[in-house]
């Protein structure tokens, strides 16, 4: 049976953060994936929570108890359909500041990136009445998305995408978006570099995202228009979060700069760049000296044993420009102009570029 500590400790979860996946509530609850998904069983057939692939949500409408709470005046709830990782925690951190100010209520349910569990999160969010939506979706690129697509245009209710954008000629004239300018990130990083004299400016780069395209484009772009070597050497990894052989590859791409003699390197994104430097260390490569090393992201470069400059996306400002376009959107007496909001990343410097001299060191690698 579902122990009452448990039952109450599960549902708060869910009433706070509208769902959460099994191996979240492993280490929340402290006991194995077999218990939880039993205890998930167990309040499903009391019909408090419904299941999805991997996860659980809170039926809202069963498991309230008592009347709901009365709303302030005027106040409007907000629906949030984002990614779970550090990146996105950041731009709901955002979110919540500027809904506290804008007098708005948050429900939050985290996308997996499958398309179909994502539709079953909106509808609930549906469900429970919001006014409006702020979703960031799987990345809309194949036939697998199609209904997703048609999905969104049928919603009757405003919506924002935050760091996406939907390319459809159906779409790209009616939802709003709130993105960085991941182009502009890369060139951060290539000019910062350049700067302090390197010319042979490799990149590393996630094989899949929405962010991946952008920042290769940046720094071919920069590199032209810097006059640098356009022959750097660029590879492709998998997520470190998602391939048990991302190591082994990056391990590959230490071998290729070293025989290609790229002084500095854009790694995309802190947990490859970490990857990276901490190979680097067991070869006897000295970042900065040796090897200078750029990040993107900037979720937790600074922790590095040698603290990783990083290109920072303007993360909680995405949250807070989001929300900021769904209330004005709600609450204007009349129809607004669809807003396409691009916000520029910044760059955090920190030990891993050093002073700079664009060469190798003294000591060669």
């Amino acid at each position: 049976m579902l122990s009452p500590d448990r039952h109450d400790l599960l549902l708060s979860h869910l009433r706070e953060h509208g769902s959460a996946r099994i191996s979240d509530l492993v280490g929340l609850l402290g006991v194995s994936d077999v218990t939880v998904r039993r205890d998930v069983e167990a309040l499903e057939r009391e019909g408090l929570v419904r299941r999805f692939h991997g996860g659980v949500a809170l039926d809202r409408r069963a498991a309230t108890t008592g009347p709901e709470p009365e709303r302030a005046p005027d106040a409007l709830r907000l629906g949030l359909l984002l990614p779970n990782g550090p990146y996105f925690r950041e731009v709901l951190e955002g979110a919540r500041e500027a809904a506290s100010e804008l007098n708005a209520e948050l429900t939050l349910a985290f996308s997996d990136y499958q398309p179909e569990q994502d539709l079953v999160a909106i509808r609930r969010h549906l469900d429970d009445g919001v006014d409006g939506l702020l979703l960031a979706p799987p990345t809309l690129e194949n036939s697998r998305h199609t209904r997703f697509e048609e999905r969104l245009r049928e919603l009757k209710i405003p919506v924002v995408l935050v760091e996406r954008e939907l390319r459809s000629a159906t779409l790209v004239d009616r939802l709003d978006h709130v993105v960085t300018d991941h182009q502009a990130g890369a060139r951060l990083a290539v000019e910062h570099l350049a700067r302090l004299g390197h010319r042979r400016i490799a990149l590393m780069v996630k094989d899949l995202g929405p962010t991946a395209p952008a920042v290769r484009l940046g720094h071919t772009h920069a590199l032209r228009a810097l006059g640098l070597d356009q022959d750097a050497p660029v590879h492709l990894v998998p997520q470190r979060e998602t391939s048990p052989h991302t190591e082994q590859r990056i391990d590959e791409v230490l071998d290729d700069l070293r025989a290609q003699g790229a002084t500095a390197v854009l790694a995309h994104g802190d947990a490859e760049a970490i990857v990276l430097l901490q190979l680097a260390a067991q070869r006897g490569i000295r970042v900065p000296q040796d090897l200078a090393i750029v990040s993107y992201d900037d979720e937790v470069a600074a922790l590095a044993s040698v603290p990783l400059t990083a290109v920072a996306p303007p993360k909680r400002a995405l949250g807070r420009k989001g929300i900021e376009l769904l209330t004005s959107r709600l609450r204007s007496p009349r129809p607004l102009p669809v807003h396409h909001l691009t916000l520029q990343p910044a760059l955090a410097v920190r030990a891993s570029c050093g002073r700079g001299t664009g060469a190798r060191g003294r000591r060669g690698y």
